[in-house]
């Protein structure tokens, strides 16, 4: 099922991810981070699953709106993030979310989608195996 926004598209994948695509030139403050965040929270159903996000045909983000996807004063929603960029622009955003947001949960940027998408899978195993764990 995939749900749009005036900044997002976002889908649960049937492998067990979620993939929020930024949409073309959008500019993205903290009401359209917090929309797009109540949307993962609605497709999750109260599981946790790793998030890619591709931000590579974004044009800015506001500083609130970092923090928020930074998610340190909040429950987090997402196990992980991998993000995907391509442009100068997209590639400073990533920077600046990892080196100054420090997002509370492991989070990588990559210019790959096959990379971003390898690494998203070795956090679903991982999780796979911590419940097989608790359950034996």
């Amino acid at each position: 099922m995939e749900n749009t926004t005036s900044c997002f598209i976002t889908t649960l994948e049937k492998e067990g991810y979620l993939l929020s695509k930024v949409r073309s030139g959008a500019e993205i403050g903290l009401a359209e981070a917090k929309e797009n965040s109540a949307i993962v929270s609605g497709l999750s159903a109260g599981d946790i699953y790793p998030i890619l996000v591709d931000i590579r045909t974004i044009k800015s983000i506001s500083k609130e709106a970092r923090d928020h996807f930074a998610m340190r004063d909040r429950e987090p929603g997402v196990s992980a993030i991998a993000m995907l960029v391509a442009s100068p622009v997209s590639r400073i955003i990533g920077n600046f979310f990892l080196g100054l947001n420090r997002p509370a949960v492991p989070t990588r940027m990559f210019s790959s989608n096959e990379d971003a998408l390898n690494w998203i899978k070795k956090r679903i195993r991982e999780k796979q195996v911590g419940a097989d764990e608790r359950h034996a």
